[in-house]
């Protein structure tokens, strides 16, 4: 009998030793990490059908962001099984990493939903363990002082800069005006990069003397949202700055002379709102020859907007500097829509005259 099964087998033992050598009939799959997180975040995938049923959108730059960290996750730990991974083991890779603290929270949220990924892989309910959160530890943007912004912002440097930049192909030069004009926009109404690229004529308010906020130029996909950031399309957070007097007067002008509608982006290059690579390539290029001492300090685009409400902070309430800037702390207006314009004009007009001393 044993022969039959094991053809060549002398002994009752020698039997044994092949059968018991031969592999089982039915092996449970091992479902790793790697597999459970093998169809999360891509659109049309299961996983992104369960999120849009509980409400969660996406965009796809979002989406990008949680693959690349997922894969950075699989790559480490994507072999285990989700029960072998620990605390210990995980903070212990993550202290070693380089990445800032924003980016290794980012990193535990994302580990967080493969563990709610889980049970729709058949495996049983696994708690989220209580990760601890790293410090964030980027630098801040620094501000500009009151001589730095005079200095950055003497017109001459940009019609040089402008000059020289297409002196050899002087048929893509169209001046200096479109990007000054965004750089003093950004400073003068406390305007993040994106939301000044994707200024409209209709956002100036002249005869309320506001700067309506109400959406931001997406660099990335090239189209204008129509809320602000952490605003969506059921809660916009519109929010109003002051228009100082001297800045109304020169968009004015320029809107004048250009000829633009209503629906018009004002900043624009070659027919289109300005990319945000060339407005920070000529941010950078000009600082330094304005004769700014940056030294060790962080100076940036978004510092003009730091510099914003550094100063309006010493003149103006905290709570409206915050209705101004748009933050969301110290119990700011839940809720902003279009209608409610009037009404956020009357909170912000104490701050005009602030806004006329900026560069004093």
């Amino acid at each position: 009998m044993h022969q039959k099964v094991c053809k060549g087998c002398k002994t009752q033992a020698e039997a044994y030793a092949f059968v018991s050598a031969l592999p089982p009939l039915f092996v449970e799959e091992k479902i790793t990490i790697a597999k459970i997180a093998e169809w999360m975040y891509i659109p049309g995938g299961s996983h992104m059908e369960r999120m849009e049923k509980l409400g969660r959108q996406y965009t796809i730059e979002t989406l990008k962001g949680k693959r690349f960290l997922l894969r950075y996750f699989i790559k480490q730990f994507g072999n285990l099984e989700l029960q072998e991974l620990s605390i210990p083991k995980l903070i212990d890779f993550l202290a070693e990493d380089k990445h800032s603290g924003s980016w290794k929270n980012n990193f535990l949220t994302v580990v967080g939903e493969v563990y709610s990924e889980a049970p729709f892989m058949g495996l049983p309910y696994i708690p989220v363990p209580q990760f601890p959160k790293f410090r964030r530890n980027s630098k801040k943007k620094d501000i500009f002082t009151v001589n730095e912004l005079n200095a950055f912002f003497d017109e001459q440097l940009w019609i040089d800069y402008s000059n020289k930049k297409y002196s050899k192909h002087p048929q893509f030069d169209e001046g200096h005006e479109a990007i000054y004009l965004l750089f003093l926009c950004c400073v003068k109404c406390g305007l993040r990069i994106g939301e000044g690229i994707g200024t409209r004529v209709n956002q100036f308010l002249f005869d309320k003397k506001v700067f309506v906020v109400d959406g931001f130029w997406r660099s990335n996909e090239l189209v204008r949202t129509t809320f602000n950031k952490c605003g969506s399309n059921d809660d916009k957070k519109i929010r109003v700055a002051p228009l100082p007097d001297d800045f109304a007067e020169m968009m004015k002008n320029y809107i004048r002379e250009k000829n633009l509608g209503s629906e018009d982006y004002v900043f624009q290059r070659y027919g289109k709102p300005i990319r945000k690579w060339l407005a920070e390539e000529w941010f950078r290029n000009i600082l330094p020859i304005s004769g700014i001492k940056v030294g060790k300090r962080k100076l940036t685009p978004h510092s003009l907007r730091y510099t914003y409400i550094t100063r309006m902070r010493r003149e103006v309430a905290g709570e409206t500097v915050q209705k101004i800037a748009g933050h969301t702390s110290l119990a700011m207006t839940d809720h902003y829509t279009r209608a409610a314009i009037p009404e956020m004009v009357e909170a912000v007009k104490s701050a005009n005259g602030a806004a006329n001393r900026l560069f004093e």
